[in-house]
């Protein structure tokens, strides 16, 4: 089979495996309305998932890797860019991997399933694509000695296991070719109890969690032929889990912030229905709130919910949809108190899994900017 029947085929059988996820969440919501509704789906932890369990350590650089028998994985690189005539970008690279449920197999998969997503915000314009493929065939995977994250010819790639320096290349709507180099200026962080991520007081949602908030980048972004040189600061998340496609996750908000006096901030809200609610198809949600605060020589703060004070300023209309787009947020302890603003209007991710996910500027206490992104919406 050539190479272009082999892309055809990959992309229709992960095409029609989300598109059924994405009807699972759309049934739920047309037959009984009064439940809420998954971001995920209803994809529940089985026994073919391993667990996230808080006496695994999360080591590093060995977790760099693919975790196959995870439900659900992660390789997300957020870049927050400006050139030399000033103007601001906001560009995301990540990578996906599912665990099919099924263990149906044939002689030129396995039961990897692989989603890409590059997107660029300049002031004006959006670029966004979405890829996808099948595990075993060869076109998508992450490798871990040397480090490389690849769909098709989008690629992040180290020549060693060490994850910097490093390069990404990708395109994007065949109008946009990004080449950044990324070189790392701090340690990694692990959040949580050390990498275990807790989504909910009773830890019933959870994950690994690490990043790297310190990564310097330069290169050069091509728009429509039109080449600019660009610098500026990324942030790297991994994660992997199989404990959050089920119906109780309703979605995230979530917050990667770098201050101009170099210290970083994490933060997220879990929107979760207890047990209770769904056994009694309730519509309302709780939230858990946690961060990790990152000092400018790089020390890291564990945040809980009495920690952090998150509230919505404003909300934008979006795909009939309203979504918290503008925030406050304090922590006293640190004494930050910020408001975080995007930095343009509409920067939403129409994927199959449709999803805020934007830069955002940062005043207050402290000025920077990030990005934001809000899921379940």
């Amino acid at each position: 089979m050539t190479n272009a029947l082999y892309g055809f085929f990959n992309g229709l059988t992960y095409r029609a495996f989300l598109v059924w996820l994405l009807a699972m969440v759309i049934l739920t919501g047309c037959s009984e309305p009064q439940k809420p509704i998954s971001f995920f789906g209803d994809m529940r932890p089985s026994s073919q998932h391993a667990s996230v369990d808080e006496s695994r350590p999360l080591l590093i650089p060995y977790d760099h890797k693919s975790h196959p028998d995870y439900q659900l994985e992660w390789w997300y690189l957020t870049f927050v860019l400006q050139d030399n005539k000033g103007n601001d970008y906001g560009l995301q690279y990540t990578l996906f991997r599912f665990l099919r449920d099924d263990t149906t197999q044939n002689d030129w998969s396995n039961s990897q399933q692989w989603m890409g997503h590059a997107s660029l915000h300049t002031i004006d314009n959006h670029y966004f694509e979405e890829r996808f493929a099948q595990g075993g065939v060869g076109n998508a995977f992450v490798s871990a000695e040397p480090f490389e994250a690849i769909i098709d010819n989008w690629s992040w790639t180290s020549s060693s296991n060490a994850l910097f320096p490093s390069n990404v290349n990708i395109t994007i709507q065949q109008d946009v070719n990004v080449a950044l180099a990324l070189t790392q200026t701090g340690p990694f962080i692990k959040h949580g109890s050390n990498g275990y991520s807790k989504k909910t007081a009773n830890a019933s949602l959870r994950s690994y969690y690490y990043s790297q908030p310190h990564i310097e980048v330069t290169g050069n972004i091509e728009i429509k032929g039109q080449s600019v040189a660009v610098s500026g600061k990324g942030w790297f998340d991994h994660e992997w889990t199989s404990h959050l496609a089920n119906n109780s996750a309703l979605g995230w908000d979530w917050f990667s912030l770098h201050f101009d006096d170099g210290s970083k901030l994490m933060a997220f809200q879990m929107h979760a229905t207890p047990s209770s609610a769904l056994s009694e198809g309730q519509a309302h949600s709780n939230t858990f709130t946690t961060g990790t605060y990152i000092s400018p020589i790089g020390q890291s703060q564990a945040l809980t919910q009495d920690d952090i004070q998150l509230s919505v300023l404003a909300t934008e209309r979006i795909n009939e949809k309203s979504v918290p787009t503008r925030w406050t947020l304090s922590i006293p302890t640190k004494h930050i108190d910020i408001t975080i603003s995007p930095f343009k209007e509409n920067q939403w991710n129409d994927s199959v899994f449709p999803y805020y996910e934007g830069r955002v500027d940062v005043s207050g206490s402290h000025s920077g900017a990030g990005f934001l992104e809000l899921t379940g919406y």
